[in-house]
């Protein structure tokens, strides 16, 4: 006898690089993990509605919105995925929130240290709700990571006194790289210390349980 779980829809802003990753997870995940909710690909927000439309096919999504207002605003959205550009991450968090959605964020988080303030006023004010928020730190999930935590909380590696970390990355030092928010300053924030440095300063605490 088949057993039929609750679903949540899940409404996700933006279908480029991060966005084609989480649609993959979000109708992978399922058949991986025993989820208490299952997830349903409700609807994908774009710009352009033809891209958007192209993307959706592509990647499983049920539904296109052009505006980001307007998805989350929706009935059938129960958990708002953000994988824009940085420099719109705030905005759309602080909103999904007040909608009482949850919300999933990829890093960086904010672009300054005031969005990053109101980001996490609004995620607190929601979780005293019942809405939950999380960023996309997908590092935390390697086994790897699973084992050098455990072996520092076992005390199997006496006391951490120095951490140091690379994280090693080339695709963007190709000349015929095409030009992406990560190279404009306006959308970028603290460039790469708030997008690839963000794992870094993450899995440290993560795996030290010790705050930087």
């Amino acid at each position: 006898m088949s057993e039929t779980r609750p679903t949540v829809g899940v409404g996700m802003v933006g279908h480029a690089f991060m966005g084609a990753a989480h649609s993959q997870a979000w109708r992978n995940a399922p058949s991986f993990f025993d989820l208490p909710l299952v997830p349903r690909l409700a609807v994908l927000g774009g710009r352009h509605r033809d891209h958007a439309t192209a993307a959706a096919a592509r990647l499983g999504w049920q539904d296109v919105e052009t505006d980001w207002r307007v998805l989350i605003e929706r009935g059938d959205v129960g958990l708002v995925d953000i994988c824009t550009p940085g420099d719109t991450h705030a905005e759309i968090a602080v909103a999904a929130l007040a909608a009482g959605k949850h919300v999933l964020c990829e890093k960086p988080l904010a672009n300054t240290v005031e969005e990053a303030e109101a980001m996490t006023a609004a995620a607190e004010a929601a979780h005293a709700q019942g809405v939950r928020s999380r960023v996309g730190f997908t590092y935390r999930r390697v086994p790897a990571i699973a084992l050098a935590r455990r072996l520092v909380a076992a005390g199997k590696v006496g006391d951490i006194r120095h951490v140091r970390t690379q994280y090693l990355q080339d695709w963007i030092v190709d000349p015929e790289a095409p030009l992406t928010w990560r190279l404009q300053k306006d959308k970028a924030g603290s460039g790469a210390l708030g997008d690839v440095g963000a794992h870094i300063v993450d899995l440290t605490q993560f795996i030290t349980g010790e705050q930087i």
